[in-house]
């Protein structure tokens, strides 16, 4: 599957809603959007369109986020620094994101990739 968008994004709240719509190359700075955080009550906490966490040892294909797209049907989920996740953006697109540090309870890096529609 080809890649539509590689890279960094930092996630954060002052006390309110921030994200990024994924389907947007580059992607776009929304309120919450396709992945970020609701706010700063919630440490460690992202939201989104639809995210399952992902266990395995590697970061997942495709394929392996396409199989769990039953279960993206959760909007948050915790995260630390290593945490890996399969997503839906609002257009249908799989992607996934790893959280590659934690600044501050409520700001975070991760280095996300988000793949073409089939």
């Amino acid at each position: 599957m080809k890649v539509r968008w590689q890279g960094s994004l930092r996630l954060y709240s002052n006390g309110a809603p921030t994200g990024w719509w994924l389907d947007n190359t580059p992607p776009a700075q929304a309120m919450v959007g396709d992945l970020g955080m609701e706010c700063d009550c919630h440490p460690g906490e992202v939201v989104g369109n639809a995210i399952a966490a992902w266990e395995g040892p590697a970061l997942p294909t495709y394929q392996q986020c396409s199989e769990m797209s039953g279960q993206l049907a959760r909007r948050a989920l915790a995260v630390q620094e290593g945490s890996m996740a399969c997503l839906r953006t609002q257009n249908g697109r799989l992607g996934h994101f790893t959280v590659t540090s934690v600044l501050g309870p409520s700001e975070l890096n991760v280095e996300a990739t988000i793949w073409d529609r089939q």
